[in-house]
């Protein structure tokens, strides 16, 4: 951030810790490390100000490693620290910066991990994705560890090969997640000038489960079958039929579409607007016609009267209120394309099935991997890429029609 901008980041963050119901002495003790930060910089006339920035400054004032705190009081002063670059990238903060639970990173890593810490609690990104980054990194660290490697600087590719093969007896599924985390970081070493190679060099191709298994993608015409085969003389079908568009046309997780409030569509100007349940990052979606008139059929002639004013989807038995969660859409979604006579066999039968089938009608339509995970609502590409791996012979299937973002 400009060094100019600094002193309103501090206040912010300060005001939001305050919000967040801090007591007065830890306020108080974040305050005064964060001026004497605020100071520094304008002393040594630093114009844009980083997390390296940081580093020197608790180096020279209070003198140990801010990556690499050994004691309770060094953890204490590094912490508001680490707060401020992550709400100033991201709008909120982590309570703590710590190593996953069970891996111990030799000492000779600790501050790279830090950064890299540092770096991925700055993205935005649910909770449990964060985690999972930081184990992953973790656990290649304790490898190059018991492989008596100490400097990371010296790693080449083999080292990345050795370690996917130790995870030899991870389901494929899991083993291609641990792929997507491993080039992840090995971009950020590369960029950090760690090391000489990036992730997708060392990962060109992260392959799916075997190409046996058929992949869990349907076609435009067994999407409109599936549509097709809903009744939608009753209220149970005009629901039915309503959520499998949200899932088929906009890609919406299950949990999105169930907790969807009347206040998040905006009719005049056809967007949805919903903060996303399983990361709580904000997602702005067209409101396609595809989904709109059957939305307002739904809203109109099967939506039972309700106490809840706020949900648009409650449940279809007395008493009518919002759903716990999205399981009701699997169901759905299963029972259209059972009832549709499609064979699915070996492929997945819930809306999930319709969200990867959807990144995959965008990908053939030459949309940007960078524009489909935009509509998808992902925070990185790299989880986008998952949802793209399917055969040629599946791809030519593809044409359902790209909504404009």
């Amino acid at each position: 951030m400009l060094q100019k901008n600094l002193s309103a980041v501090v206040d912010a963050l300060l005001n939001q810790m305050e919000n967040d119901g801090y007591s007065q002495q830890m306020l108080e003790k974040n305050r005064w490390i964060l001026g004497l930060f605020e100071h520094y910089c304008a002393e040594a006339k630093i114009i844009d100000v980083s997390i390296s920035s940081a580093s020197d400054f608790v180096k020279g004032h209070f003198g140990f490693d801010m990556y690499s705190p050994s004691i309770p009081i060094q953890s204490a002063i590094r912490y508001p620290l680490l707060t401020l670059f992550e709400f100033e990238r991201n709008g909120s903060y982590a309570k703590t910066h710590h190593k996953p639970q069970g891996v111990d990173i030799p000492k000779k890593y600790d501050g790279i991990f830090q950064r890299y810490a540092a770096y991925i609690n700055g993205l935005g990104l649910a909770k449990s994705t964060r985690l999972k980054r930081l184990l992953i990194f973790s656990k290649y660290l304790c490898h190059l560890g018991s492989m008596g490697i100490l400097d990371i600087s010296t790693i080449h590719k083999d080292t990345v090969y050795t370690f996917i093969e130790s995870l030899g007896t991870y389901a494929p599924k899991t083993l291609k997640g641990y792929k997507v985390h491993i080039r992840f970081f090995l971009d950020w070493l590369h960029k950090e000038g760690h090391i000489s190679f990036s992730g997708w060099e060392a990962l060109p191709v992260i392959h799916d489960e075997p190409k046996s298994k058929l992949m869990s993608y349907y076609s435009k015409d067994e999407i409109a079958r599936m549509l097709s085969s809903i009744d939608v003389s009753d209220r149970v079908g005009r629901f039915s039929y309503c959520a499998v568009c949200f899932s088929a046309y906009l890609g919406m997780r299950a949990g999105d579409i169930i907790r969807l409030k009347f206040s998040d569509i905006d009719w005049n100007k056809n967007l949805i607007h919903f903060k996303q349940h399983k990361t709580g990052a904000p997602l702005t979606l067209p409101l396609l016609d595809e989904v709109r008139y059957p939305l307002i059929d739904y809203i109109r002639n099967a939506r039972y009267e309700s106490s809840d004013t706020e949900h648009i989807f409650i449940t279809m038995r007395a008493p009518h209120r919002a759903y716990a969660n999205g399981s009701i859409l699997f169901n759905i979604v299963k029972r259209c394309i059972e009832t549709s006579g499609i064979d699915a066999d070996g492929r997945h039968r819930g809306p999930h099935a319709l969200r990867h089938s959807l990144a995959t009608n965008l990908m053939s339509g030459d949309v940007p991997v960078s524009d489909i995970s935009d509509i998808l609502g992902h925070t990185s590409t790299l989880t986008t890429e998952i949802y793209l791996t399917i055969d040629e012979k599946h791809l030519k299937e593809v044409s359902l029609e790209v909504p404009n973002a």
